[in-house]
């Protein structure tokens, strides 16, 4: 349970953020406020993985008010170093495997406090539209907007990063944070964490870009550069929605004043006669594979083969 007098100081945080300022002082909060730490223990302790060990015994298993003051002590003085992650490989539904970083006890706390401050920074400020690794929204509350609100949409743009948590650029990150968070302490307990490397078959590998997947603040972090993508996303919808109305497409245009003019010369011939009448099926026949053609144009970009004897028959009808 937090105290009033740190709830305070984290709702200040977020109007901080919200009201375009740079925030201060984060490290001083992480380093005075031991509830915080005892809060970041109630978050993981449930996690299915919390007992997992890291490249050393410890886990988050024994957590006391000595162990947080010691970490504490550590950040205080400067001594405190993230130790390696364990990395080791689960299976993907494509039959690929995907790293896993494991952490050890003491830097799943510290992970976790710095996930809880950076939420309060940069919640208040994330895009409406995003809904992935946030708190109190999923799949499941994005496929709802989407049901309620993309009424007429006409245009998707799919995107898809390849090794996106492999692939931050840690310079970039941190430049993006220093841009929001005025707090050289605290941006470079993130840099230390960033650099950590790993341990895979009992080598030690130096890590120059990425978050480990499975570390706490990992989600926050890839928020924080996509959200640049949501933010330039969004500068080029207001450009695309300028005017009062779509513009109409040329090519259908084309296609539609085309197949008016075959009815209308349909309806000028003379219905009278039972020849008429047979001509006018036969014509109407014609306009509908015609249709069909103008279709798949507008919709698959190519006649099929099985279709061109038929169109090359109607062209003379229009011609």
């Amino acid at each position: 349970m937090l105290s009033v007098r740190l709830i305070k100081k984290l709702e200040g945080i977020s109007k901080c953020s919200r009201n375009g300022h740079k925030v201060r002082k984060l490290f001083n909060i992480i380093t005075n406020n031991p509830e915080l730490w005892r809060h970041a223990y109630a978050n993981i302790y449930p996690n299915k993985g919390a007992m997992t060990k890291g490249v050393d015994d410890t886990t988050i298993d024994g957590f006391s008010d000595e162990r947080v003051a010691n970490i504490i002590r550590q950040l205080r003085e400067g001594e405190y170093r993230f130790k390696p992650s364990k990395r080791v490989y689960i299976p993907k539904g494509n039959g690929k495997k995907r790293p896993l970083g494991i952490l050890t006890g003491d830097d799943k706390l510290v992970q976790e406090v710095i996930r809880i401050i950076l939420e309060r920074v940069y919640e208040p400020v994330f895009c409406e539209e995003s809904h992935g690794f946030r708190p109190d929204r999923s799949c499941h509350t994005a496929l709802e907007k989407i049901q309620r609100v993309w009424t007429g949409t006409k245009w998707l743009i799919e995107m898809d990063v390849e090794s996106y948590f492999d692939s931050i650029c840690h310079e970039k990150l941190v430049e993006l944070l220093s841009a929001k968070i005025d707090d050289r302490k605290f941006i470079r307990l993130i840099r230390m964490m960033l650099k950590a490397g790993y341990m895979e078959d009992f080598q030690f590998h130096s890590t120059y870009s990425g978050t480990p997947q499975g570390s706490g603040a990992s989600p926050i972090l890839a928020n924080i550069m996509l959200h640049e993508l949501d933010q330039f996303m969004k500068r080029i919808k207001s450009e695309f929605d300028s005017g009062k109305e779509r513009r109409a497409n040329p090519r259908y245009n084309s296609i539609t004043l085309k197949i008016h003019r075959i009815r209308k010369k349909l309806d000028s011939q003379d219905r009278s006669t039972d020849e008429a009448k047979k001509l006018m099926i036969t014509r109407r026949r014609k306009t509908l594979v015609l249709c069909i053609h103008c279709h798949d144009l507008l919709h698959v970009g190519k006649l099929p083969s099985w279709r061109r004897s038929m169109y090359s028959e109607v062209e003379s009808v229009v011609h």
